[in-house]
Parts: structure tokens; sequence; C-alpha cells
């Protein structure tokens, strides 16, 4: 997550609305293979799919909170570019879901246009896995920013990907050698940018409704909005919907379907979508950067463990093939894209 400074000048979080209580995680535990932070990672992933892992006191999570820091400036002047600018770089669905993703392009639950828009870079043009898309001057002209923050949200998940595996009796490499970043995936980096809510009619939701595709989600963010489905619950049920609390100097971590299918269904990949910002924060647009974690393509998605199976398919299938036979829900249009090649993102 950002620093404190970033939290200073905004509307404050309101005090009164249902928040969901989630395990904090020191990545300094995580680095040190400290018992507690292990068992709070599993408890986590186990129980809400959710959690924070505070950057804190380490020195490589410092050096990520500095980073983030000077990407949330540069993100908002990239929404900020002229309109004319950023539909040259439109990603291209459903072949690609790299670029600019405008305002309205999807639907929320209730069929209403949605209220975000946002901006993906590949890992693989990153990596120089292929060549990198193509991007606005503004853009190439600060690409080592991402490429730190990309490196750091790597070698964060590694360790992520390392304690699940240690603390499941497996082998530590068994979901990190699934997901190496110099092979083919749909690995992203992507700015979010929700607009702010001044008016009653845009008391609705922004984002509609998933779980996340790939495996791990890194997420840093100031303002509210995230809400997370209570385990159990309805989605159609507003009081079953819990706030997230952004807290300084802490990234909110996900599980997605892919640590599901692997674990037979030990992990939980949870759902969640972004509201409207609570109490005076609606009247602010909402920032956030992630990293969305895939498996490389080629990976198997065989399960690696058979704990429980329930709605996990045995299947010899990889990455590429499994992504392409989910079930195509509206949620998915904001996590995956069908195609053939090395374009695969």
């Amino acid at each position: 997550m950002a620093s404190s400074k970033l939290f200073e000048g905004i509307p404050p979080f309101p005090d009164d609305i249902p928040t969901v209580s989630m395990n904090t995680v020191s990545l300094a535990g995580l680095r040190e293979n400290d018992a507690k932070a292990a068992e709070q990672t599993l408890a986590a992933c186990k129980e809400l799919g959710f959690f924070f892992l505070d950057l804190r006191e380490d020195s490589m999570g410092d050096a990520m909170i500095e980073c983030i820091d000077q990407l949330f400036t540069i993100g908002q002047e990239i929404f900020d570019l002229p309109e004319s600018i950023k539909h040259q770089y439109l990603h291209d669905i459903p072949r690609s879901f790299l670029g600019f993703k405008p305002r309205g392009a999807a639907k929320t639950e209730t069929e209403e246009p949605d209220r975000f828009e946002w901006f993906n870079l590949g890992q693989d043009g990153l990596m120089g896995n292929i060549d990198l898309q193509a991007l606005p001057e503004f853009v190439i002209e600060r690409i080592d920013y991402f490429k730190k923050f990309l490196n750091y949200s790597q070698q964060i998940a590694t360790f992520i990907n390392h304690t699940l595996a240690k603390q499941l009796s497996l082998p530590a490499e068994t979901f990190a050698a699934a997901q190496r970043p110099t092979e083919l995936s749909g690995t992203v980096v992507r700015f979010i940018k929700a607009f702010a809510s001044p008016d009653a009619k845009d008391l609705r939701t922004s984002m509609i409704h998933h779980t996340d595709f790939g495996s791990i989600t890194l997420l840093a963010n100031v303002i509210g909005g995230l809400q997370v489905l209570t385990p159990g619950g309805s989605a159609l049920d507003e009081d079953a919907w819990r706030w997230v609390r952004p807290q300084p100097g802490c990234l909110i971590v996900n599980l997605g379907d892919a640590m599901v299918q692997w674990t037979g269904g030990a992990l939980r990949s949870n759902v969640h979508r972004i509201k409207y910002p609570p109490g005076e924060q609606r009247f602010a647009d909402r920032y956030s950067l992630a990293a969305l974690f895939r498996p490389e393509r080629n990976a198997s998605m065989k399960p690696k463990m058979s704990q429980d199976l329930a709605g996990v398919e045995n299947t010899e299938l990889t990455a590429w093939e499994w992504e392409q036979q989910k079930p195509m829900q509206g949620s998915l249009f904001l996590h995956r894209s069908i195609i053939p090649d090395h374009t695969y993102l």
C-alpha cells in the first residue's frame, strides 16, 4: 500500500460502516520464515481469501512503498492523458486486455454501465518475453517504475507461494514453479480509476462482483470502495457485503481461482466488488494499483492435492486451456481473454 503521506488530506474513512476483519501478515515475517506469519497466511487464505500484507519494517517493503507512491502520481497522470491519446491504445477484447479500458465498456449486475477505467501493462512485455506493447510516450519514459514495481510484486508473490505450499505440506516450489515470470502468461500490472460519486445516481456498484481469475492479486489503494462478500453470503444480499478499510503501508492480497483449482478447494478465492467510496470519500476519484498474477500458459492445472475437490475438476488441461473452458460469466470480462497464440494476455 501507499505510504501514510498519501492518506493525508483525503476525506476520512467512516467509522460507522461494517468492515471486514482481515489478518495482517508481516512481509518481514514471511521473508524470515516466521512460523506465526506463515500460519496467519494459511488461515487467511482458507477462511476469507484476503489479507493485509504489512510492508513496513522491511527493506524491500519500504522500497516498494516508495515505488507505489511514485506510481500513484504517474497513474493519475496516465488517466489524465487526452482522450485522443488514450483511444490510440485501447484494449482489443477478446484478443487482448492490454492498454486502456474506457469507462462504461462493461456492465454491472444491474446492467448499468460500469464506472471505472483501467490501464493494463503485460508482464510478458515488461520482462522481454515478447515485444513491449504499444504505449503512450508518457508511459515509455517512465517504464522503469513499472518494471521495478513488477519485480517487487514477483518477489512477494513468490514468498506467498512458498509459504502456502509449505503450510500445505507440499514442496516449496509447487505453486511458484507454475508462475515463472520468464514464461508467457496473462499476468498484468493494472491501474484502475473508479470515478467519484457526487450524485445519488452514482451510489451504486462501479465494478461488478467477481472472483479473480488468476493465482494472486496484490492491490494498493488509498480510498475505500472495495467490498468483500461474507463467506457463505449471497451477492444479492447487501447485508452480506463488508467494506475493506485501506491501511497505510499494507498491500491488500487476495487469491484467485487458480489457487483453488491447484489445492482441490483447500484455499479460497472470494467474491468482491468495487462499490462507491464510503462517506465523504465518495466525492473523490479512487485510484488503485495492482499486480494480477496468472499461471504461465503451459502450466498444468491438475490439482496438486486432493483435500476436497468439491467443485474442482481433476483435469489435465494447461492453464491456457483451462481458462478457455471456464464458464463465460459476465464477471470474467474483467479477467480473461480468448487468444490463440503468443499474445496470450
